[in-house]
């Protein structure tokens, strides 16, 4: 997702493209038991915020059925195209996508809900992001946000290797003026937006030793940071080690015989009430 406002950190080229597609993969999971717990089902209209890629549009597709539909909205053209190649590839005739900066959507409504995951995180002011969406809500419809606390994540046992790869990612978003644990506050963001009190639930995945998951995740977001990681003194080239990471990291992982924690994936949710506006 991108806005004008503030330049989303990881870009849209097809390597990143393709690192949010496998990160999709391993947090559909909680997605999806977000979505079910805030109601999203059959029948509902719905649009998603920050569409990318398009999983989330794709979940959502799932739970509201032939009978429903999803907008996707996003500000890249180059991830709104690979989105359409795969929605046409899917088969899925109820998602449909608008090319807008998610601060000038034209789009009206009302929804049945607004969805949006690790979108927040990207706009200078989440709970505007809130209180504008609301309005597209019909009374008794919901708001659903999922956000990461990203401090969350790391390997059980800890190790001094998990704990620095944990800190150049969080520190990266942080001096970039972004907040890396967003999602352990949502519920403040939701009481700013002047919305009812938020149901708040952290899901977090978790991957044994032997499985990929934790390297391939924690190398790509590592090489798209590592622009970020370099310019601000974070991390050197060298510390990084990005031609060799993924291999020491599963590595560690089988010999420690340690466990990789995800970050933990934050959903809040919250019914519009009648009468809410900007």
């Amino acid at each position: 997702m991108t806005t004008t406002e503030t330049p989303y950190l990881l870009g849209s080229d097809p390597d990143e493209l393709r690192r949010l597609e496998e990160q999709a993969a391993a947090l559909a999971p909680a997605t999806r038991t977000i979505l079910r717990l805030a109601g999203i089902g059959p029948g509902m209209r719905v649009l998603d915020l920050g569409t990318g890629a398009g999983d989330v549009a794709f979940e959502v597709a799932d739970l509201v059925g032939p009978g429903g539909s999803v907008v996707g909205v996003d500000a890249s053209a180059q991830a709104l195209a690979w989105a359409a190649r795969r929605t046409e590839a899917r088969g899925v005739p109820n998602v449909s996508f608008v090319h807008a900066d998610l601060h000038d959507v034209p789009i009206t409504g009302p929804f049945d809900a607004v969805v949006g995951r690790l979108v927040l995180l990207y706009t200078p002011e989440p709970a505007r992001v809130l209180r504008r969406y609301a309005t597209l809500v019909r009374p008794g419809g919901v708001f659903v946000a999922m956000e990461y606390e990203m401090s969350a994540a790391g390997m059980l046992p800890s190790t001094p290797f998990a704990e620095r790869l944990v800190h150049w990612l969080t520190e990266a978003f942080r001096r970039s003026g972004l907040d890396p644990l967003l999602g352990a506050r949502l519920g403040s963001v939701f009481d700013a937006a002047g919305l009812p009190p938020a149901a708040v639930l952290g899901l977090q995945g978790y991957r044994p030793p032997g499985d990929p998951t934790g390297a391939r995740m924690a190398t790509g977001i590592l090489r798209t940071l590592e622009p970020v990681l370099v310019r601000t003194g974070i991390a050197t080239p060298e510390e990084l080690g990005l031609d060799t990471l993924e291999e020491r990291f599963r590595r560690h992982q089988d010999e420690g015989e340690l466990v990789f924690r995800l970050p933990t994936l934050v959903g809040a949710w919250a019914t519009v009430e009648e009468g809410h506006d900007d």
